[in-house]
């Protein structure tokens, strides 16, 4: 497994057009390595320059200062329920060679801690479309509660703000009768291992990704909110440590 020796945030809006643009074509020619199914101009508006209040950006490198992988976490102001929600949204790349160490936890977690310093009484959420197994993996991992997981049908009080806020970011089911799921159209370049390791692996959350998504090799992605309280962000905090002390003794 190789390291990652540097990382570093940048707030894109902050940067000057020419940099911008500099940036986004970096980050594309390492998201088109990664990830199949999306243009420059829809990668750009997707990452670099979306529609939210506030957008935030890590990038990883390595030794020789390559662009190994990147994280970009954007907040959003939405109505959920009738009441004004902070919605965090993440695009995140990473190869293969350097993945398995959390590397974005600290990142995120930090960006969390800023929103609660600005907007201490908005209720915050995180809403992602996951496109692979393994991203849905992390986030049932670190989850104190979310939806959808293992055991948990529509009926959840989650559930009923998970479509609220699939429609407002104008994201269109596959179907009436599998309303959680969206075809966006980007999918990992997985190998033939990978697909099998996926399709073989005996854990509850990817066995349930599978399951109701078996369509993630065509693009599809399965909606996925979370709470951030208080609360959740603290189990994640020690759930992060925890594993990071098990790795150490390894």
């Amino acid at each position: 497994m190789a390291d990652i020796v540097h990382s570093i945030r940048i707030l894109p809006g902050k940067l000057t057009p020419e940099q911008r643009e500099d940036l986004s074509h970096e980050l594309f020619r390492l998201h088109d390595t990664i990830f199949a199914g999306i243009d420059y101009a829809g990668f750009k508006a997707m990452v670099i320059s979306p529609p939210s209040e506030h957008s935030s950006l890590l990038l990883h490198r390595n030794l020789q200062g390559q662009l190994v992988g990147y994280c970009a976490m954007h907040r959003f102001r939405r109505q959920i329920g009738g009441r004004t929600c902070s919605v965090l949204r993440v695009q995140s790349g990473l190869l293969k060679a350097y993945r398995g160490k959390n590397s974005n936890f600290a990142f995120l977690a930090s960006q969390i801690m800023r929103h609660w310093l600005s907007h201490p009484l908005r209720p915050l959420y995180f809403f992602g479309v996951m496109l692979h197994p393994s991203s849905y993996a992390v986030m049932h991992k670190f989850a104190h509660r979310m939806w959808p997981a293992p055991g948990h049908d529509d009926s959840h009080p989650l559930a009923a703000k998970a479509y609220e806020l699939f429609s407002s970011f104008q994201l269109t089911p596959v179907s009436p009768e599998r309303p959680y799921i969206a075809n966006v159209g980007i999918l990992t370049r997985d190998g033939k291992d990978d697909h099998h390791y996926w399709q073989n692996s005996a854990k509850p959350s990817d066995r349930f990704f599978v399951s109701v998504n078996p369509g993630y090799r065509d693009g599809h992605g399965l909606l996925a909110l979370m709470p951030l309280s208080p609360l959740a962000v603290g189990h994640a905090v020690a759930r992060w440590m925890k594993l990071r002390k098990q790795k150490k003794n390894r």
